[in-house]
């Protein structure tokens, strides 16, 4: 079983999928949770801001209108910090696979597009386990749009001055456009990028399941190769 090769690993492996939404981020979380389980690797999947009690309070307060850039981006820290705690630190001690739907990530570039600031982000960034690897699905913003509209589902953002403008007529194109600028700066941060490794690729699975089996097969033989001296 390739699980006993992880097992024997300090920690599980923590693999997060990041880009703008639409852009086929679960379709391959999905895709390589299939392929791994498939190859008898322990697979524990996460994705952002998917506490219950959290969602239904930032739900509350939009239909209250008071939701501010601010207070959602204090609502999806806390969201982070309690999975961060309760599920991703305990399944690496666990020495699971970790796939991420989104990361930490998620949270700077959404600061930054709502118009939040971004102290608290970076506070938390700075405290956090990096993954071993980040990939960041750099899909056309009206690509992503398009698949958007076809699931019938709204765009959520907290941005005013996009929401208010009547300028603006393609208010959530707009919005992915600048989330999207945001990402890309984020990602060719030189502190960011030194941190982990950030593969840009499209939606190509094949592509994706190619990196993890390269990125295995190195722990592999780095682990083995440290045995000779032990």
């Amino acid at each position: 079983m390739e699980d006993n090769f992880i097992k024997t690993l300090d920690r599980g492996i923590l693999i997060v999928f990041e880009g703008i939404s639409g852009c086929g981020k679960s379709e391959n979380v999905d895709s390589l949770q299939s392929y791994l389980t498939g190859k008898g690797y322990k697979i524990r999947v996460i994705e952002w801001n998917s506490n219950c009690i959290i969602r239904g309070m930032i739900e509350k307060l939009k239909s209250l209108r008071l939701l501010t850039p601010g207070v959602y981006s204090f609502f999806q820290w806390l969201s982070f910090a309690l999975d961060y705690f309760f599920i991703i630190l305990p399944s690496l001690k666990k020495r699971c696979i970790i796939l991420a739907d989104r990361y930490a990530y998620t949270g700077l570039t959404r600061d930054k597009a709502n118009g939040a600031g971004g102290r608290l982000g970076k506070f938390i960034y700075g405290r956090i386990v990096k993954p071993d690897l980040v990939f960041f699905q750099d899909v056309n913003p009206r690509v992503c749009y398009q698949r958007i509209r076809k699931r019938g589902k709204s765009l959520f953002h907290t941005n005013r001055l996009i929401l208010e403008n009547r300028i603006i007529k393609n208010k959530d194109l707009f919005y992915l456009m600048k989330l999207r600028k945001e990402y890309l700066l984020l990602f060719n941060n030189h502190t960011v990028k030194n941190d982990t490794d950030i593969i840009w690729v499209r939606n190509d699975n094949e592509i994706v399941k190619k990196y993890v089996d390269d990125f295995l097969s190195v722990k592999r033989e780095a682990q083995e190769y440290a045995k000779t001296f032990n």
